[in-house]
């Protein structure tokens, strides 16, 4: 799944999430679920962008070693 998918499904789930706990007959597995998919998401949206900060940094430690 690219970035903006995950951004994309991130923002529908929160929408999600709002209308549920809105709802005065909300399920309250229904909102547990949808804040676990949320930081599920967005745990995946995150380490998918710090592997290359990694890289770099490993990269500049090699060149400074030597």
């Amino acid at each position: 799944m690219t970035e903006a998918e995950i951004m994309e499904q991130i923002n529908l789930k929160r929408t999600a999430l709002e209308q549920a706990r809105s709802s005065g007959s909300s399920n309250e597995a229904q909102v547990q679920t949808l804040e676990a998919e949320i930081k599920q998401l967005e745990a995946s949206l995150t380490s998918g962008q710090e592997q290359p900060k990694r890289r770099r940094r490993a990269a500049f430690l090699d060149e400074c070693a030597g």
